[in-house]
């Protein structure tokens, strides 16, 4: 028995101590290929240190060795220190395209996709393997170079390139289509891939293509069967919630709604959503109960407090739009319903002050301007509701009371 057979017996006895004390004996007195069989298990096992000891050694006379090495450093992180073993390959080796497939992924992580190409269209020149044709239409696809991915896809066999990466060529040729706004074409694609293999991923893309081409009634089936099949996958229900209610099914929009927020309740958009079909549904409260849930969490707060202040507004609670005021609404349809609450509570100065800042923005929306100018003559401001009176009867020409009051003034 060699010292590489005794330091593997010692590892699977888990007496380090002695499987070291055989690897140093091993380094100094094994075969280099005995040597080179135990660095490539060792490496497998993730005893990257010795394993790279050894290829070393064994470089000279093994110069492949130096892809391994390589590996091993960028596991390590050493990424300049990968690009340095595989510069010691060269294009005179039988081992150049596997180094510059492994300077492609290199690059890849580094982010530098457009050079990893350069270098897969190089290794493309050694060879027609059908794994180099599909990683070059991947880093087409990341770069934007749609045509020239489906192009690379088209050229492969779909099943084999599945059994080897678990990847349809058909779902990416689909999502290329997609992008490149040939949205026949892309259903046709990834509707074949569904066929040959489900995929929760092509599920959710079809449903989204088919919602976004307002065929509602296909959105609902797709999305149907990713909540049946995968109902663990990430985020589905805001739109299958957005389909049913696209079809008229309004509680059965809710219970998805509702649905997603057990498993991330914290999401704005599912509960502005669920608000929105609580309302629908005549459930005020519920409605109201939502949007405190999603103002709890959310970045932007202005559709919130519109939400609120409307759903307010409509249940005449001024004192509690005149609340939303600690926000610091910006929204100027917030602002105008904050103006309405005052003037309803008959603080007619601060209504006066808040409809004052808004003239500017809202004089050209006739509801507005007929608010205000009723506004001026209760608080007896007549000459400047005649300022406002000609625009608003030049937009709203017919409304005969506001010419009446008018020449009343005169």
């Amino acid at each position: 028995m060699n010292n590489s057979q005794k330091m593997l017996e010692a590892l699977d006895q888990q007496d380090l101590a002695k499987a070291d004390s055989y690897f140093q004996k091993a380094v100094d007195e094994d075969s280099d290929e005995i040597l080179l069989e135990l660095a490539s298990y060792l490496e497998g096992i993730g005893f990257y240190p010795q394993a790279r000891q050894i290829y070393e050694k064994l470089a000279p006379v093994f110069p492949e060795v130096n892809l391994s090495l390589a590996s091993i450093a960028s596991e390590d992180g050493q990424i300049e220190e990968a690009f340095e073993y595989l510069e010691k390959i060269g294009p005179e080796s039988d081992w150049y395209l596997s180094a510059l497939v492994l300077k492609a992924d290199l690059y890849q992580l580094e982010g530098l996709t457009d050079v990893a190409r350069e270098k897969l269209l190089e290794a493309r020149s050694y060879s027609d393997d059908p794994l180099l044709i599909f990683g070059l239409a991947e880093l087409d696809s990341e770069l934007g170079n749609d045509l020239e991915a489906i192009k690379g896809y088209a050229q492969l066999d779909n099943r084999d390139i599945y059994e080897q990466t678990g990847i349809s060529t058909y779902q990416r040729i689909g999502l290329a289509y997609a992008r490149l706004g040939k949205f026949e074409s892309a259903l046709e694609f990834l509707e074949k891939a569904l066929e040959l293999e489900y995929d929760d991923q092509t599920a959710y893309e079809l449903a989204n293509l088919y919602f976004d081409q307002e065929d509602y009634q296909k959105a609902v089936l797709y999305f149907k069967q990713l909540d049946t099949i995968s109902p663990d996958f990430e985020g589905y229900e805001y739109g299958y919630s957005q389909a049913l209610h696209k079809e008229h099914q309004t509680e059965q929009a809710l219970e998805i709604a509702k649905q997603g927020l057990e498993k991330n309740p914290f999401e704005t958009r599912l509960l502005l959503f669920a608000s929105q079909l609580s309302y629908e549904l005549h459930d005020p409260e519920q409605a109201e109960s939502y949007l405190l849930q999603a103002q709890e969490d959310a970045e932007d707060q202005e559709e919130i407090l519109l939400r609120l202040a409307t759903l307010f507004q409509e249940q005449e609670r001024y004192d509690d739009i005149l609340a939303l005021t600690v926000y610091e609404p910006e929204n100027l349809l917030t602002k105008w319903l904050i103006a309405r609450s005052q003037q309803e509570l008959e603080d007619l100065d601060a209504s006066y002050e808040s409809y004052q800042e808004l003239v500017p923005e809202l004089k050209d929306n006739p509801e507005f301007l007929e608010e205000y100018i009723y506004l001026l003559r209760e608080l007896g401001h007549i000459e400047e509701a005649k300022e406002y009176i000609p625009h608003y009867l030049k937009l709203v020409p017919d409304d005969l009371q506001m010419q009446e009051f008018y020449n009343q003034l005169f």
